[in-house]
């Protein structure tokens, strides 16, 4: 009776270990390339988090945040930039995964630019509260994270269909913190903060500002019509070469 119950307890771990292996490899199979994605972005949060952790071991909570300053911004940007990429190359390339990508480049873009904006906070040691605005440079950057947190809190699937049509109208708005955020790096540039962090950031700054105008030239209509005709031409000619 002893060894029936537990060939029957076996027998049923045996078939939920199966179940759950295989609901898992199907999960898998259709989301490792979001799943890749996420990893990744999270192996540089966690470096970041772990530079930004030892910094402030060593010198306090008021350390000299050049460093980690400078890197969160610019992580911000490159996940923002990857996320406005995301359309684009649906549109000339056909790939579908990028769809469910833009939504996680967007988050992630959000969460660094909200660390961005704390180590500002941080390092003016209680002065923003006397200046809410202390400059153009800050407000570009400040509007643009405001764009994001809009972005973040309307990207779920209650928000899309509670706005319905306005959603996507709202969510274009992406395109403008885009080229907020970029102005806002520029306009950073001759600082000796930014110059001490990074001497050479001009370059990678002006080649942010020149993929965001590209990107935003494959929104202009004629132009998307030419590109995804041209994704049409060269999937007819696969199709016949086969």
């Amino acid at each position: 009776m002893v060894e029936h119950s537990m060939g029957t307890e076996w027998q049923t771990a045996v078939y939920y270990w199966q179940t759950f292996r295989r609901v898992a490899m199907k999960w898998v199979r259709k989301n490792w390339q979001w799943a890749t994605f996420n990893l990744f972005a999270l192996a540089v949060m966690a470096n970041f988090l772990w530079s930004m952790a030892a910094q402030m071991r060593l010198y306090g909570i008021y350390w000299e945040v050049n460093d980690t300053f400078i890197l969160s911004g610019k992580m911000a940007i490159r996940f923002l930039l990857c996320s406005l990429a995301m359309t684009p190359l649906n549109t000339l390339f056909g790939w579908n995964g990028a769809l469910k990508l833009r939504k996680s480049a967007g988050l992630w873009a959000f969460t660094f630019a909200t660390i961005h904006f704390s180590l500002y906070v941080i390092d003016l040691r209680g002065l923003w509260l006397q200046y809410p605005l202390p400059d153009y440079i800050a407000a570009l950057g400040l509007v643009s994270l405001c764009i994001l947190t809009l972005m973040a809190a309307t990207s779920t699937r209650w928000a899309m269909k509670r706005l319905g049509k306005w959603w996507k109208r709202l969510h274009q708005l992406v395109y403008i913190a885009g080229l907020l955020v970029t102005g806002h790096a520029l306009l950073e540039l001759p600082s000796k903060r930014a110059m001490r962090a990074d001497p050479h950031m001009t370059t990678e700054v002006v080649a942010y500002l020149v993929i965001v105008l590209m990107l935003l030239a494959v929104r202009i209509p004629p132009i998307r019509t030419r590109l995804a005709s041209l994704r049409f031409r060269r999937g007819l000619r696969r199709k016949l070469a086969g």
